[in-house]
């Protein structure tokens, strides 16, 4: 802080101004100095008060080596860096700056000037950890209109219930060290504040959790959205600003406002500056609401709502005796925050109605919806708002669509029932369009939109009769079409004849000319169990036949000559009963030669 001359003294410290002016060269340190012992302070003192309160200017040269140091910028940002590392969560620094030099020192960095020199260089150059701790500049937002922001943001209240009783958190039995007293509170009592940014509007509005949720959250955004007797400021926002907590970023959140077309901001740990106007509404509601409960207590949440629904009422109102509630902008002028929030007159358009909550709970379930596109590119799906199945088109993505290819579906709400729908697309992003419902229809149910009889048009081509129509070209040529290529399949032509210089590919021919590798195989060993033992045990064995017995079962086939060539071979005339067919065969094959010895004597 400055110090404060008196009047008396600063008439003095003109005139010693002037005097030193007009004084000869070299008498002006004698006069300044028996000036300072005079009134019993230091040269230098004496000289900053002819600056800071005189204007008196020396018209000294500044030296050509100000502002350089023996101490390199690589040390100094060394020792700030540590200095800057050590910084714990509340501020606090750990790390002294002799420390830091010390540790320098160590590992081969020559300082040659003091910690308190060092300390100057760096409050010099910004780079204390002050200054560079608080180095994040912001800059000032505004909102164009009413409902173009809302900023949301839960915290553990002071109070809490037992038993039909309140109670509220003493410093000195809850903090940090005594974390075992805030677990007992198996139910606590969440504050959840919202704050409009154009007319500084408060809502608040109590719940009582074990901690933060996202059904508290949806209740309330869906209650601080929605139009309330006891206050003006409601509708849908343009935008939402909350942190990044859990309940926060839960998909159903996400997925709801995504549906009502709110572009939700969510800001990185340690930011709370970036919704600054709802962390200042959570000190006024704790400071001016919350501070009255201690002397008239509530006996639940239920009480507590009601009794901050009308402080709400009034606070928004500016009508608090004795209470100043209005906001105060860089205008300086006081404004009242409903007068505020009144000029939503000026741009109406911006008054939107969110649907009931049953409808918003929809999107809570995070369950992702998907739908079969049919072959007249159109797909069903029942609309939350709608309440009943609508067709929705998707003719004009045609080139992308397949018969019965799965596309996601979203339902976004305020839009007359329309459709978000993503196109999956191989190697690209997918294709993200807006549908509507169909909407027209005639007397029969059906859509005007479908071609009448005689007014025909020819459909747009899809991703698979593209696809096709390339088949049927690679099969058939480069003439062929879709429904020459049908011809050609029904007559039995031969596809892809028109390669290899009309010749046709080669699909087996090519086959079984490759040498094979030789492999070795184990012998196998013969397949003996229990009952193909029995069998071969027991095996019936037929008497051999005689001659006449044989020329029998050739029937027709005998031939007087065949006697001699059985005589032969077989001289007994008993023909085995296994060698009958090979004997028949060999016969009629007009085989003369000695047959080959199958079995018996020869």
């Amino acid at each position: 802080m400055a110090t404060q001359l008196s009047p008396d003294m600063l008439e003095q410290l003109f005139a010693l101004r002037d005097a030193l002016a007009a004084a000869p060269r070299g008498e002006q340190s004698a006069r300044l100095e028996s000036f300072a012992n005079f009134i019993g302070k230091s040269p230098n003192t004496v000289h900053r008060w002819l600056k800071d309160y005189a204007g008196r200017k020396t018209n000294r040269k500044t030296r050509a080596d100000a502002g350089s140091s023996c101490v390199s910028d690589g040390t100094l940002e060394l020792i700030a860096g540590m200095q800057r590392e050590g910084v714990r969560g509340n501020g606090k620094k750990i790390v002294p700056t002799a420390v830091a030099m010390n540790i320098a020192h160590h590992n081969g960095v020559d300082i040659k000037v003091s910690e308190g020199q060092f300390n100057r260089l760096m409050r010099a150059k910004r780079l204390d950890v002050a200054s560079v701790v608080s180095s994040r500049s912001h800059i000032a937002m505004r909102a164009e209109h009413v409902n173009q922001e809302f900023q949301i943001d839960p915290s553990l209240c002071v109070i809490f219930y037992l038993q039909g009783k309140q109670f509220i958190m003493r410093d000195e039995e809850f903090y940090k060290n005594k974390l075992d007293n805030i677990s007992k509170i198996k139910l606590k009592v969440w504050r959840y504040v919202r704050y409009e940014k154009a007319s500084a509007s408060i809502d608040v509005r109590y719940y009582e959790a074990a901690g933060e949720n996202q059904q508290s959250l949806f209740e309330f955004c869906h209650y601080t959205m929605s139009r309330q007797p006891h206050r003006l400021s409601y509708g849908r926002p343009a935008r939402l600003v909350m942190d990044k907590g859990s309940a926060n970023t839960s998909h159903g959140i996400l997925n709801w406002m995504d549906a009502m077309g709110v572009e939700v901001i969510t800001h990185a740990a340690g930011h709370s500056w970036a919704k600054g106007g709802v962390e200042k509404s959570n000190d006024i509601v704790e400071l001016q609401f919350e501070s009255r409960l201690k002397i008239e207590p509530v006996e639940s949440v239920m009480q507590l709502n009601a009794s901050a629904e009308q402080w709400v009422r009034d606070y928004n109102a500016n009508t608090i005796k004795h209470v100043d509630c209005r906001v105060r902008r860089a205008s300086g002028e006081p404004l009242v925050r409903d007068d505020l929030w009144q000029l939503i007159m000026r741009t109406p358009e911006h008054l939107i109605e969110i649907p009931s909550i049953a409808v918003c709970q929809y999107f809570l379930c995070g369950k992702q919806d998907t739908r079969q596109v049919k072959s007249n590119y159109t797909i069903s799906f029942v609309h939350p708002e709608l309440k009943k199945s609508q067709q929705y088109s998707l003719a004009p993505w045609a080139e992308f669509l397949a018969n019965k290819m799965e596309v996601k579906v979203w339902a976004l709400l305020l839009k007359d029932g329309a459709l978000r729908v993503e196109i999956p697309r191989f190697g690209a992003e997918p294709l993200l369009v807006e549908v509507a419902a169909e909407t027209a229809f005639d007397a029969f149910g059906s859509p005007m939109s479908a071609t009448v009889p005689g007014e025909y048009s020819r459909t747009p081509q899809s991703l698979t009769e593209a696809n096709d129509q390339r088949l049927a070209k690679a099969a058939y040529g480069e003439d062929a079409t879709r429904d020459t290529a049908e011809v050609s399949r029904a007559k039995q032509a031969r596809p892809f004849a028109h390669l290899n210089d009309g010749k046709g590919l080669v699909a087996h021919s090519h086959l079984g000319k490759e040498a094979l590798p030789q492999r070795l195989l184990p012998a196998a060993t013969p397949l003996v169990t229990e009952q193909i033992t029995a069998a071969t045990s027991s095996r019936v064995e037929f008497p051999p036949l005689s001659l006449v017995e044989f020329s029998k079962h050739m029937a027709g086939d005998w031939h007087k000559d065949f006697a001699a060539v059985v005589l032969q071979r077989y001289p007994d005339k008993r023909i085995p009963a296994n060698e009958v067919e090979a004997l028949k065969e060999r016969l009629l094959r007009g085989t003369a030669a000695p047959l080959r010895v199958v079995g018996g004597t020869k």
